[in-house]
């Protein structure tokens, strides 16, 4: 939601704006400009301690504008404070003091969270990693967090894969102060189990209300509002929602696939663009983008953030096309697959990570620290860790290109509801297949026959253009090899293979090795 360089010693009096951001000295604060959001300055006038706080703004509360620097009284000055940590949608929240103490709290959301690090004295911030990474005061990979990359074993932690680089997780305060950054963690968030239905339950009628409410609980314009529509099952439910309550004003967008399985979602997408009354249809070819394009931003050298999903050739296109069309916010299905989740208890399973056979390129270190690999996590959160973890990948590239995303299956009230439900609604989507049947959609959409998913796209990476990359890192080596996180024997006959045409199921691993490798390679330069 923002960027920040943060000299707590040398401020220079009071915020000021100047054009984009706040200024005192040296240091600057530089929110993201969106009318979804608004920047407000508070100075405690007595002891000149002062808080920023970049929000997203509910659709029943006034904008106090971007340029507002208000001085109050101490009492009225930790008045707005406290508001401003109970702030209902997301936020961050940015307060110095005279004494040389930064502290930085976020929300529950997590829609974009910042990365932090410090270097000689000053704290620099970023919702890119990018601007973060190349401030850190020596690049060296975090081998735990690395190895939770390299082998699918996602965790929602403050670390990132550079040591000295932090992300500010949910609920979290981050500490800068005598050169050194700190972080307090929450109380693990409470969740509720399932109901009971009442025999006059209406299911559908009420998440209908409550996907209403959370539409209702955003700022957007939706002239300017894109949903993206994939063809799955969540993205279908709030694309056609959304556009239902705004007919033909609303664009849709996807990534296309390539294949039957392609024929079949540009029908079923077809079906639900008129169905729901879609304004128009924004494209783009997920085959002719396959992750690391030779044309693409990674594969020409720019800083790659290992976060970042494997398709982001193709999804770069896709926020170019919408950024020439005027859209400024965009309406995901991030977090559908979690609402409606079983737990451990209606269906025993490990989670993604330990469900996965390690792959064979894998190093003896990394294979050493999987031991490890659940140490220094953060408490269990509002928002499930997984959706988290997809919001965070999401949200560089759409700030960058000026969108706010809206999630309304990490609303926090959508979430509830999903732990409410009985296990027979959620279980194979089934609250979401009987939506989309009830809105009078066909067979082919509530459940199609073919599985749709980039799997024929990654195998044309695979094929054409993942072998490169790979060669290098086995001709000029590799910060990965270097910290026995992969083993170059097993990598390369791992590439034979492929090449010889045999490509496995965990092969589409290999793209997050050249990810991480690119990532710390072009951190160094």
């Amino acid at each position: 939601m923002l960027k920040l360089q943060i000299n707590p010693q040398s401020l220079d009096g009071a915020w000021t704006w100047n054009g984009s951001r706040l200024e005192s000295g040296r240091s600057w604060i530089e929110p993201i400009a969106h009318p979804a959001l608004d920047c407000l300055t508070v100075a405690d006038r007595s002891t000149g301690t002062t808080f920023v706080t970049v929000r997203e703004l509910p659709l029943d509360r006034e904008d106090h504008g971007r340029r507002a620097v208000v001085e109050l009284p101490t009492d009225g000055y930790h008045r707005l404070l406290d508001e401003a940590r109970r702030w209902p949608l997301d936020f961050l929240t940015v307060e110095t003091t005279r004494t040389g103490q930064v502290s930085l709290s976020a929300g529950t959301h997590g829609t974009a969270p910042v990365y932090l690090t410090a270097n000689d004295g000053m704290l620099y911030g970023s919702w890119n990693m990018a601007d973060a990474v190349r401030h850190l005061p020596t690049v060296a990979l975090d081998v735990v967090e690395t190895t939770r990359l390299l082998a699918l074993w996602f965790r929602y932690t403050h670390r990132t894969s550079f040591t000295g680089l932090y992300r500010l997780t949910e609920r979290a305060t981050a500490t800068f102060g005598g050169g050194s950054l700190s972080f307090r963690m929450p109380e693990a968030a409470r969740h509720s189990t399932a109901r009971e239905l009442r025999p006059d339950a209406d299911v559908l009628a009420a998440y209908e209300k409550l996907l209403d409410g959370v539409l209702d609980r955003h700022i957007f314009v939706p002239d300017t509002t894109t949903a993206h529509l994939s063809g799955g099952m969540d993205s279908a439910v709030t694309g056609t929602h959304a556009a239902l309550r705004h007919p033909g004003r609303i664009l849709a967008s996807a990534m296309l696939l390539p294949g039957p399985g392609g024929v079949q979602q540009r029908r079923r997408r077809q079906e639900m663009i008129r169905r729901a009354q879609f304004r128009a249809d924004v494209t783009t070819d997920a085959d002719a983008l396959a992750p690391l394009h030779p044309t693409g931003r990674r594969a020409l050298g720019s800083f790659v953030n290992p976060y970042e999903e494997p398709y982001q050739e193709a999804t770069a296109a896709l926020v170019e096309v919408l950024t020439a069309h005027g859209v400024r916010t965009v309406i995901t299905g991030i977090g559908g697959d979690e609402m409606l989740a079983l737990t451990p208890t209606e269906a025993p399973h490990l989670p993604v990570g330990p469900a996965h056979q390690p792959t064979p390129w894998l190093g003896p270190v990394a294979r050493e620290v999987l031991h490890d690999a659940e140490a220094d996590t953060a408490p269990p959160s509002v928002v499930n860790e997984m959706t988290l973890l997809a919001l965070a990948s999401a949200a560089p590239l759409l700030l960058d290109a000026g969108m706010w995303p809206i999630h309304p299956f990490a609303d926090p009230a959508v979430i509830r509801f999903g732990e409410w439900l009985p296990c027979e609604w959620r279980s194979d989507k089934t609250l979401h297949r009987r939506r989309l049947a009830h809105l009078g959609l066909s067979e082919d959409v509530v459940r199609p026959r073919l599985p749709e998913n980039f799997t024929h796209v990654m195998h044309k990476a695979l094929r054409d253009h993942i072998p490169a990359h790979a060669d290098r890192i086995l001709k000029d080596g590799s910060p990965l090899i270097d910290a026995k996180l992969i083993d170059p024997d097993a990598f390369a006959e791992t590439l034979r293979r492929i090449r010889q045409g045999a490509i496995l199921e965990t092969d589409d691993r290999l793209a997050d090795v050249i990810a991480a490798d690119l990532a710390a390679r072009n951190a160094r330069s």
